[in-house]
């Protein structure tokens, strides 16, 4: 069985959100230098609170290129949401 690449404490703030932010599949992080070779899942949710079922969006993350990660959107039955610049970004 194969695993997905993982990094510990690996965390970023968006920095260019996606267009349309609720189903736009790439986005651009502060820092990528901290997470993983691809692919990977990371938990994306609101500034200055925990991430929750009801706040936060799990992504796949299945290219990197420069800051920009290219992603699968509503990973492990999350939802959809809007992800906007400044949000959190944890692998």
């Amino acid at each position: 069985m194969a695993f997905d690449s993982h990094a510990n404490l690996a965390y970023s703030t968006v920095a260019v959100a996606p267009a349309p932010a609720a189903s736009g599949t790439t986005l651009d992080v502060a820092d990528p230098t901290t997470f993983p070779a691809v692919p990977f899942n990371c938990t994306v949710w609101p500034t200055g609170v925990s991430p929750t079922i009801a706040n936060a969006e799990i992504v796949r993350v299945t290219n990197i290129t420069g800051s920009t990660f290219t992603i699968t959107r509503t990973q492990e039955s999350t939802v959809a949401r809007t992800i906007i610049v400044g949000d959190q970004i944890a692998n």
